[in-house]
């Protein structure tokens, strides 16, 4: 019997299992970790917007984008590192400058690994004064509440809402492992809605944190203009911190001239939550110069209930006032609550989202359950002076 022969025969389909096999295996480690495609802005929302994802270690990368899918321009990616465990967790960052206003644009991105996306597309923001109508939505506190986030991500993207706003505690530790989880959880959502966000208290040392996202100035705190709206996002979580910002607040709102103004951090003002109560020193820091200069609302998350109070002003119910609404989690921790004076609504143990529709003359606000059925509806008028 010819042996030789036989082994050669055989050494020839093993061979090609081998390859296979790599070719899976190859396959498999390519795509080892999330991509973690999102949106959001560092410049002006109207003609800008800015894309971040992951590759591996190394690897260049850009963004092809147009009206279209013939993709007529296109635009490099920067990158940045760092390490998490053995893993070296690879960033790329591309802003695109130079866009129309109110205009969807098509984009799919490259990197010489090689990878390609899929094709995306993304609205740029209606300009600065402009009293066309948009939509957003408003979600917090995941905080290990995964198969919930990703059912509220479901949820907003049916919605047909122009951006997200973030309040902070999208994780429990803030490790990049739980990052990858979240950012798993609202794939084919954050590729084509901005998300901008504050800092929450669970994002652990903070510093992944910031190395996940590209926010505008120094992205602790800032603020953007979208329409007819201020947006001003502020860091709640350092008394020191929050100190700082004072003077920030008081030029960035003197200077303001928007019909509305949404001011939010991740900590609450008004609580009726007896666990974690009110935070007196963001009272003492920022509601003077928020109520003297017209804030409509604040935003918070953080106490894992929903909760709005009457409009406030001045430590008492007053029409001119803001109202201040706590947003319930997208997750599933829970503080139990003790209803108090300027609380007008109030439900715990509700996960949700909140989606707002803003116009020149109202805001129109409803808080959802995850389900779907409705939380809280109502609407905001335009003040008269």
């Amino acid at each position: 019997m010819n042996t030789r022969g036989v082994m050669k025969k055989l050494r020839i389909p093993c061979t090609l299992l081998l390859l296979i096999l790599l070719a899976q295996f190859t396959t498999v480690s390519a795509q080892s970790f999330p991509r973690a495609i999102h949106l959001s802005w560092q410049g002006d929302p109207a003609t800008t917007m800015t894309l971040m994802w992951r590759s591996e270690p190394g690897a260049e990368g850009i963004v092809e984008y147009g009206r279209d899918a013939t993709y007529a321009h296109s635009v490099g990616s920067t990158t940045h590192n760092y390490r998490y465990g053995r893993t070296e967790v690879y960033w790329h960052t591309a802003e695109i400058t130079g866009l129309e206003p109110n205009t969807t644009y098509h984009y799919r991105l490259r990197t010489t690994e090689p990878w390609e996306s899929e094709e995306y597309t993304f609205k740029t923001a209606i300009i600065k004064g402009d009293a066309t109508p948009f939509t957003f939505a408003v979600m917090s506190d995941a905080q290990g509440g995964y198969d919930i986030q990703r059912e509220v991500f479901a949820k907003v993207k049916e919605e047909n809402v122009d951006f997200i706003l973030y309040l902070g505690d999208f994780t429990d530790t803030g490790n990049q492992q739980e990052w990858d989880v979240w950012f798993g959880t609202g794939e084919g959502v954050l590729s084509e809605l901005p998300l901008m966000s504050v800092l929450g208290n669970h994002e652990g040392d903070q510093i992944t944190y910031w190395e996940q996202f590209a926010l505008p100035g120094n992205e602790r705190w800032y603020s953007m203009d979208y329409g007819n709206t201020h947006f001003v996002f502020l860091n709640s979580n350092i008394q020191s911190e929050a100190a700082e910002q004072r003077p920030w607040l008081l030029n960035d709102l003197q200077k303001n001239d928007s019909t509305w103004t949404l001011a939010m951090g991740h900590h609450p003002m008004y609580s009726a939550v007896t666990r974690k109560p009110e935070y007196q020193f963001l009272r003492d820091l920022w509601l003077d110069i928020m109520e003297e200069y017209g804030v409509d609302l604040y935003f918070s998350g953080h106490n894992h209930c929903y909760e709005r109070t009457w409009p406030i002003k001045d430590g008492a119910v007053d029409s001119d006032g803001i109202v201040h609404i706590v947003h319930g989690p997208a997750g599933d921790k829970f503080y139990s609550v003790e209803e108090e004076w300027w609380s007008r609504v109030l439900e715990p143990d509700t996960s949700m989202y909140s989606i707002y529709s803003v116009d020149s003359m109202q805001i129109k606000v409803t808080a959802k359950r995850v389900d779907g059925s409705i939380v809280d509806e109502f609407v905001v008028e335009q003040r008269a002076f």
